[in-house]
């Protein structure tokens, strides 16, 4: 047993203003958790289509894979860069919760390292060695071992966010393993990150390939007259590839989004019920916040099937414009659930705060 309660605060005053760094926190964590989206289910799909192009022989499938693993090995890079800031505040904002939580699974948290470099080295030898590599079995062998890799990544940091929610809890703590099913939440948090994940690729990966498409039809076009876009075995194969891309991005988006209105209820059943009823009626603000993202995701799946018929650029757009603002209305919330979790404790423990107001414009935030 190493804490009983949440510890005194350091007498090192935050380094800021309190409201803004919350904005700050709230805005850096989901333009991370969008590429990290991004990556993990990207190879994931990278070895799903491999995977279908060894079982059914078609090099369709290949190709599709090797684009998946391209596009990972960018997003990879950018989730990494844009994690340094929500982890740094909220290391900060919240110094007597995290630290304590991070210490209780310390051997997963250090760990993460070299998970992540061995991953992300995997990965890139996964990609560059696509043609080159000729023993395809070897290959898969290399791209599923980083995949999953990758996939324990985030039930790491979901434990370590999830465990500074119980301080109660903390002198029971046994460790990463024993913490997977000490604490509520955990897993219901874990499959709705990983469905979301698959949704926001499938709709970036039917974007990219429906704009690959597009630009490839009309690369020889000649005097306004579109020649067919077929005319050469290479362009015949790109334009198999990109509709194979367009049919597997729209299927994963439809199918995995509808599934989080299973998911979604479980993890708003897995809060305390104090918590909980907070987003039933209890809380005008946090019960609308709810049913807004509620109601979009229902559109957002509407609008998802309507793209899947007819292919028309207003589904498209729509579809981007609703999904961006469920992932800010999930975000937003999550930090309302952070929020509500550690409240009664910050107000028996106290942070060390220097408010400094900031001026923005005629705006004044304290």
């Amino acid at each position: 047993m190493i804490f009983q309660s949440v510890p005194v605060d350091l007498e090192l005053a935050i380094p800021g203003n309190w409201t803004l760094l919350m904005i700050l926190l709230v805005v850096s964590f989901l333009m991370h958790i969008v590429f990290a989206n991004l990556t993990i289910a990207g190879a994931f799909y990278a070895v799903w289509n491999e995977i279908r192009g060894m079982v059914k022989n078609n090099p369709v499938y290949d190709q599709l894979a090797s684009q998946s693993a391209t596009m990972t090995s960018i997003f990879k890079s950018i989730a990494v860069v844009l994690g340094v800031a929500p982890l740094l505040l909220v290391s900060v904002l919240y110094t007597q919760y995290i630290y304590p939580a991070t210490i209780f699974i310390g051997e997963a948290w250090l760990n993460l390292l070299w998970i992540l470099i061995v991953a992300f080295l995997l990965l890139y030898l996964y990609k560059f060695s696509w043609n080159r590599l000729k023993n395809k079995g070897l290959h898969l062998t290399i791209g599923l071992i980083g995949t999953m890799m990758l996939l324990i990544v985030p039930l790491i940091f979901i434990v370590a966010v999830v465990s500074m929610l119980y301080p109660d809890k903390w002198a029971g703590a046994e460790g990463f393993f024993h913490s997977l099913f000490y604490y509520p939440q955990i897993w219901q948090r874990y499959f709705h990150f990983i469905l979301a994940s698959f949704a926001v690729t499938g709709l970036v990966m039917y974007f990219w390939n429906k704009r690959k498409l597009t630009q490839r039809t009309k690369l020889h076009a000649v005097d306004g007259k579109d020649e067919v876009a077929a005319t050469t075995e290479n362009v015949k194969e790109d334009v198999k590839v990109y509709e194979a891309g367009k049919s597997f991005g729209m299927q994963a988006a439809f199918w995995t989004t509808a599934l989080q209105l299973v998911i979604g209820p479980l993890v708003l059943f897995s809060l305390d019920r104090e918590v909980r009823l907070l987003y039933l009626g209890d809380d005008v603000f946090l019960t609308s916040l709810l049913s807004i993202s509620t109601l979009l995701s229902v559109v957002l799946i509407g609008m998802l099937f309507m793209l899947m018929k007819t292919e028309a650029k207003k589904w498209l757009l729509s579809s981007l414009t609703t999904l961006v603002l469920v992932i800010g209305l999930m975000g937003w919330m999550r930090h309302e659930v952070r929020e509500s979790y550690i409240d009664p404790h910050r107000a028996e423990n106290p942070p060390t705060i220097e408010q400094q107001p900031i001026q923005i414009g005629d705006m004044m935030i304290e």
